[in-house]
């Protein structure tokens, strides 16, 4: 059996290192992957898979590679893939290697702990999630190592427990999540669905309560009572365990995760998955991208940390009265002084992306770039420091003595006399510190300036000597410089030329006295390059020093472009500031949905929103399909969110009372991989709603019990809208084709019928995208149908269809005679002609004995009666169907006596 050769032991050495992550080992000018991580890496990147050698048994080994320098292009492609990337250096020069080059995984990336700006989306959090579960409690910790912001939350046991955990995640999107191996089943398959993350497990032990405590300690050199997480075991497990995940990445430089804030969900308005999806607050539901989302909306930050500050916001609305109106006054001062909210917006633009630039200068890997992206923010805080000395608001005013606090002029000073204005992105071919900085590299410069003067006097000295006017001096990796004389003068060559290399048109020589300088040049430019890499370490690990106070001026920077974005979006777009109501009434003039109204440029139809705490808090809302009963719903859970968010509303008054979660159940979509239906998920939804919505919840409903049958659909409707009024007494919009609800306002006090007005012109209709108050009883489906662009023999089939099922007649298909006869009662029948143009009917007169065909209210009578389950129906059920039932037939004889006379 051969042997392996020395290169593929080492390579199995350190895949074994690593072995659930794809391997990317250096080789010269490649990183190749072999096995089945180059099987993985052809097919994922769309590269050639070859093979080159084989291994100990004979057979070929897989091999694909990509150049070093391409790694930025195809590292993220692995990543997004889902991935976990080795990267496997070469950590000694190949030339002073005594044998096989020295190589040693570097970093393990996997798409939670992305700190390559190339990997990242710019505006947005990538959070690693970290989820222990405790006796039916969970602690969940979120951290975003691109930022070093830290996050952690206990979400107490019970019936709900499992909800709330999906929630948080939905809400803060992690793109990666460590559990232990003995999490249940059940929970992991709900970690499965979230939507964009990867799920990793790790063995129990790294979630050791007793290690875990240690670790937070050392890392941040606190108490865990100082920290808050004193009687917090699975708080004290999932935050560890994260620090412990990334150092197992090979990320170990970590101070700019500073500092870990407990924060509780019910400090904020909860927003679920089905809620994001409906009202689009992140993406829309066609493609899922940004376009045509509440985020893409708002988004007219001038920085990458306003912009992801923006969606934080997003996701996390507050619930407290002042937190809201200290942004509500902040961002009012901001609106009324443009000229403010002018000079900081000019201010603020192209400022670099000051949070991640001091966390990559922390983890070791900032680049010469990142440091003069560094100094030049930095150098532009005063100037912001000065225009907010014109704020008179708190919040803006606390904002100033954030940025104000402390200075960092020492560390842009720094910079500005170390680093070149515009270095190299690398530390690996020098060029990167300014003359005057370090003596010794001075002096290394000026010998190298001396020998490439030194060189350029020689080439023409021996142009002299010799008389060769072609001659030239030149230098490559392999030989080193040399002499070069073309064939034609090889007669005029000095006789201490030593030959060096034929070439076809030319040779080369040396001399002692080249070679000579050349040791002293090559010495020097070496010397000079690793000393050029050393004082920019000492430089950058200087400025990460410093990375706390950056990071909180970073993060004021944040909230203040947001502020004077929200400022500017409500003066471009006519929106108001939102009064606070301590009843909790919700009165909206004007309301209109944002989005909409912007793409629509001035023809969206506003309309008014009421909600009080008694007599108006559940509105039934009826009208046509494409009347706009939808978005009428969709803008008041807007409206809201703006408000909570700290952001004027798109309306011309409006006065709200805080709202804890927002539920909607709006469209309709299978999901068949799992085996639900339409129906399904639509009641699954409502059950979620039902069990969790309290009295300060929103709860926007449309067309529930469409779904099933008519009289099934209309009676879960009923029961549901009761339910809402009676127990959970929050506010709800409920849009509804079943014109039945409307008697709900008639017996339930706090039921209000609103409608979708319409305006009718002969035969067709216009629909005004007005809610006025009352109820209808049309719905206009088949305008609609005529306005699709279904054909008119068909939109004729269904009007008189519908004239025949409002007559309560007996519908019989239509065939392809011409003629076919339809009895519709014991003393009409329609006659249809199926003829060319269709459509065309006529009405006959019919005596009683002409038919016997059954009355279709007796038909629909008995197979109601005989469809009655006798041993689960109550006794007082009985009697009151009973009731119904003579009624029905009181009504119907007085009918038939009108007829007859």
């Amino acid at each position: 059996m051969a042997k392996n050769s020395p290169l593929m032991e080492q390579y199995y050495r350190i895949k074994a290192q690593c072995k659930d992550a794809v391997l990317l080992f250096r080789m010269g000018d490649f990183y190749e992957t072999f096995g089945e991580d180059a099987k993985i890496t052809a097919r994922a990147l769309n590269i050639t898979l070859t093979s080159r050698q084989k291994d100990q048994d004979g057979n070929k080994i897989p091999l694909a590679g990509i150049p070093y320098h391409a790694l930025d292009a195809y590292l993220p492609k692995l990543v997004k893939a889902g991935y976990k990337v080795a990267i496997c250096e070469q950590v000694e020069d190949p030339k002073k290697a005594k044998g096989l080059v020295k190589r040693e995984i570097i970093r393990i990336i996997t798409p939670g702990t992305i700190i390559e700006p190339s990997m990242l989306e710019e505006g947005a959090n990538n959070y690693l999630a970290s989820v222990v579960e405790e006796k039916g409690s969970f602690g969940l910790a979120f951290l975003d190592v691109s930022t070093g912001e830290f996050l952690a939350t206990e979400i107490a046991g019970g019936d709900e427990a499992e909800k709330k955990l999906a929630t948080e995640l939905t809400k803060f999107r992690p793109a990666e999540c460590i559990a232990p191996e003995s999490l249940e089943d059940e929970i992991l398959a709900s970690l499965k669905k979230q939507e964009g993350m990867s799920l990793q497990l790790l063995s129990d032990d790294e979630f050791d309560f007793e290690e875990g405590k240690k670790r937070l300690k050392d890392h941040f050199d606190k108490r865990l009572e100082d920290m808050g997480l004193d009687r917090k075991g699975p708080l004290v497990k999932a935050s560890a365990a994260i620090l412990s995940y990334l150092k197992s990445t090979h990320l170990e430089a970590l101070d700019h995760i500073s500092s870990i804030r407990i924060y509780s969900p019910s400090e904020f308005m909860v927003l679920d998955e089905v809620t994001l999806r409906n009202l689009e607050i992140f993406r829309n539901i066609r493609d899922r991208s940004k376009r045509g989302s509440l985020l893409e909306f708002l988004d007219e930050t001038s920085t990458p940390m306003g912009s992801r500050n923006l969606q934080k916001w997003l996701q996390m609305p507050l619930l407290s009265c002042q937190e809201i109106k200290n942004r509500l006054n902040a961002v009012e001062e901001l609106f009324r002084d443009s000229l403010l909210r002018f000079d900081l917006r000019e201010a603020l633009k192209g400022l670099g992306d000051l949070e991640r630039v001091v966390a990559r200068t922390s983890c070791a890997t900032a680049s010469p770039k990142d440091l003069v992206a560094l100094k030049s923010s930095l150098e532009r805080l005063p100037k912001i420091g000065t225009i907010l000395e014109r704020v008179k608001t708190p919040h803006l005013c606390d904002l100033k003595f954030r940025l104000n606090l402390g200075s960092l002029s020492e560390v842009v000073d720094l910079i500005e006399r170390s680093i070149l204005s515009d270095p190299p992105t690398t530390i690996r071919d020098g060029g990167i510190i300014r003359d005057g900085y370090d003596t010794e590299l001075d002096e290394l410069r000026h010998l190298l300036r001396e020998g490439r003067d030194w060189i350029t006097r020689l080439e023409k000295k021996e142009r002299d000597r010799t008389g060769v006017k072609s001659l030239k001096v030149g230098y490559n990796n392999v030989f080193g410089y040399y002499i070069e004389v073309t064939k034609a003068n090889l007669s005029s060559v000095p006789e201490e030329y030593i030959g060096k290399q034929t070439l076809t048109n030319s040779e080369r020589f040396i001399t002692p006295e080249l070679k000579e300088m050349e040791a002293k040049v090559l010495s020097a430019q070496e010397r000079s390059k690793a000393l050029e890499a050393e004082l920019f370490l000492k430089v950058r690990e200087e400025a990460g020093s410093r990375a706390k106070e950056i990071q909180e001026k970073a993060k004021a920077l944040g909230e203040l472009d947001v502020l004077t974005t929200l400022a500017l979006v409500a003066a471009e777009n006519g929106f108001v500031k939102p009064e606070l109501d301590p009843e909790g009434a919700i009165s909206i003039r004007d309301s209109r949905h944002p989005v909409l109204d912007k793409a629509m440029r001035g023809i969206f139809v506003p309309n008014d929103v009421y909600f009080d705490a008694k007599e108006s808090r559940f509105l039934i809302l009826t009208g046509p399909n494409m009347a706009g009963k939808s978005t009428y719903m969709r803008q008041i859970a807007l409206c809201i969110i703006l408000a909570q968010i700290g952001s004027f509303v798109p309306a011309s008054f409006a006065s709200l009372g805080t709202v804890d979660r927002i539920f909607t159940r709006v469209g309709a979509y299978d999901d068949l991989s799992a085996g639900q239906s339409t129906f399904m998920i639509e009641m699954t939804e409502l059950a979620n709603i039902l069990n969790s919505a309290t009295s300060q919840s929103l709860i926007l409903l449309d067309e529930i019990g469409r779904g099933t049958s008519t009289f099934d659909g209309l009676s879960i409707a009923w029961a549901i809208s009761e339910y809402i009024h009676n127990k959970i007494r929050g506010k709800a919009v409920f849009a509804t084709h079943y014109h039945q609800l409307t008697q709900l306002a008639d017996v339930l006090p706090g039921v209000k019928n609103y409608n979708m007005a319409v305006k009718e012109e002969g035969d067709s209709v216009v629909f005004l995208r007005t809610v006025v108050p009352g109820a209808t009883n049309k719905s206009y489906g088949i305008h609609v149908a005529k306005l699709a662009g279904v054909p008119q023999v068909v939109v004729s089939r269904a009007k008189d269809i519908l004239q025949a099922i409002e007559r309560e007649a007996v519908i019989e298909p239509l065939g392809e005679n011409n003629r076919k006869k339809r009895t519709t009662s014991k003393y009409t029948q329609l006659i249809f002609f199926d003829g060319p143009q269709g459509g065309e009917q006529k009405e006959v007169g019919l005596k009683a004995d002409e038919t016997d065909r059954p009355e279709p209210f007796f038909g629909e009578l008995i197979e109601e009666i005989t469809g009655l389950d006798l041993n689960t129906i109550s006794p007082i059920e009985a009697l009151n169907r009973l009731a119904e039932y003579q009624k029905r037939l009181q009504n119907r004889e007085l009918e038939f006596k009108s007829r007859d006379s």
